[in-house]
């Protein structure tokens, strides 16, 4: 649940309900205003880095150290600082409890299948491992009616 923003940020606001994204869009360049990726010019390279994209600095610390943000999301504690581009915002009355599995692996799978892959129903669609992103996978593939799932 978004607490605060930051100056600028004009698409969240503090209560709304948001997922951490690996993979975040700015929304403004090439990939992100392609329908094909979300390899975002600015996100996809930069969040890895430990600290924020403005300034370079963390925005956490310890004994006076800086800790240094994991992933871009840092979502092993209990509050986060992230890029706005990092959040996906859902709806206010979905269970935090349930959605919170949609983040990484399911969004990963499904966004893989509908797409990109984009099978048209009544095609036959492969699937390589099984875990959350597999799952996903297939269950996208369900959803856009093929009519087989290996």
């Amino acid at each position: 649940i978004v607490e605060s923003v930051g100056e600028g940020v004009t698409e969240l606001k503090p209560g709304d309900k948001v997922l951490p994204i690996f993979t975040g869009e700015c929304g403004q360049c090439r990939h992100c205003k392609s329908e094909e990726s979300n390899m975002c010019d600015l996100l996809r390279i930069n969040t890895d880095r430990g600290t924020m994209l403005n300034d370079g600095k963390t925005r956490f610390s310890k004994d006076g150290k800086p800790i240094y943000h994991f992933l871009g999301t840092s979502t092993f504690s209990e509050y986060t600082v992230v890029h706005s581009g990092c959040v996906a915002k859902i709806n206010p009355d979905a269970p935090l409890d349930k959605v919170c599995v949609l983040s990484c692996g399911i969004s990963t799978g499904m966004g893989a299948t509908l797409n990109v892959a984009k099978p048209k129903k009544g095609m036959s669609v492969a699937v390589f491992g099984l875990g959350a992103v597999g799952l996903a996978a297939a269950e996208g593939a369900r959803i856009a009616g093929a009519s087989r799932i290996i």
